[in-house]
């Protein structure tokens, strides 16, 4: 099979990972592609990298014409505060890149669109007890929120009107070894912690910062994204990733002092934004488990552990 990935970064990378050792191709198109990222993440094997902006149809028609792809998985654009910095930005880049995304697929005849949303297009302000599943009302009360809803809307109307395949994942607060460039709130909060982990001083977890959430690896995202390029009955359908754990900041300690015996960790309160999106609820991955047969595979002390590994191994992507 052949994949066309926008965005080569945390999400795309690691799906790219799962892909690539299933045997597939991955075409990467990005607007400024790190290719040691990619290669320390996915390897070298049946990857290409295309640079581009979403921003430009033509040269997404362009990409996707050399690559000939089966699947499109549409990850690339900004995240969490950078959509609001400034919002015009933000928008355009995320709505207007999406759209050219969609046509690009129905103007190419890609056989399925798996888009990656978030988690973060729920009424959490709304919702009062969890699971939740992919049922429960859609919000957007942040710019990024409200592009997010905003895209899904749009791809059901491409779904609709031209009878396009499309699959929507939700991931949880994605983190695993990245840049960031993006605007990732929670994986830059991770990014921070796996510093102060590999450095010799003493370990701070501030309460409102980490809150209470579901902090999945990008290992298991990237596995259920590949499991939707390929799984039939996923089709017309919206899928929760998450671990399937809400972690606070006493869990953080526990795992901590059992991956760094010795060292001193202490949780603290700061200034961070109250619930502002630090506070989720459990989310129910039944239907990933039916469907996709999405299982997670790295709870929090793997997850931490394997992305430690890494930042030993590879240093820090800025």
């Amino acid at each position: 099979m052949r994949v066309f990935i926008t965005g080569a970064g945390l999400i795309g990378s690691h799906s790219a990972k799962e892909l690539t050792e299933k045997g597939h191709r991955v075409w990467f198109y990005d607007l400024s592609p790190n290719v040691k990222y990619i290669e320390a993440v996915a390897g070298k094997k049946n990857i290409h990298v295309l640079q581009g902006d979403l921003l430009d149809l033509p040269a997404l028609l362009r990409g996707m014409k050399e690559a000939r792809p089966d699947v499109v998985v549409h990850t690339a654009g900004f995240i969490g505060s950078q959509v609001s910095n400034p919002p015009y930005r933000g928008v355009r880049t995320n709505i207007l890149g999406s759209t050219n995304v969609f046509e690009a697929c129905q103007l190419s005849r890609v056989g399925r669109i798996v888009h990656i949303s978030t988690f973060g297009v729920y009424d959490w302000e709304n919702i009062r007890r969890g699971p939740v599943s992919e049922s429960f009302p859609r919000g957007g009360r942040t710019f990024y929120g409200a592009t997010k809803v905003a895209n899904e809307l749009l791809l059901g109307a491409y779904e609709s009107f031209y009878d396009l395949e499309t699959v929507v994942i939700r991931p949880a607060s994605a983190y695993g070894p990245g840049h960031y460039r993006g605007g990732s709130g929670g994986g830059k909060n991770m990014s921070d912690l796996a510093r102060a982990c590999l450095s010799d001083g003493p370990i701070t977890l501030y309460e409102k910062r980490i809150g209470s959430n579901d902090f999945v690896y990008a290992g298991d995202v990237g596995r259920g994204v590949a499991l939707a390029c390929v799984k039939e009955k996923a089709a017309g359908k919206a899928f929760n990733i998450g671990s399937g754990e809400i972690y606070g900041p006493e869990d953080f300690k526990r795992v901590l002092l059992k991956i760094l015996p010795g060292r001193e960790i202490t949780v603290a309160k700061d200034d961070a934004a109250g619930r502002a999106g630090n506070e989720r609820l459990r989310l129910d991955l039944s239907q990933s488990s039916r469907v996709l047969g999405y299982a997670p595979k790295y709870p929090l002390e793997k997850g931490l552990r394997d992305y430690l590994d890494h930042c030993r191994r590879f240093g820090f992507w800025a």
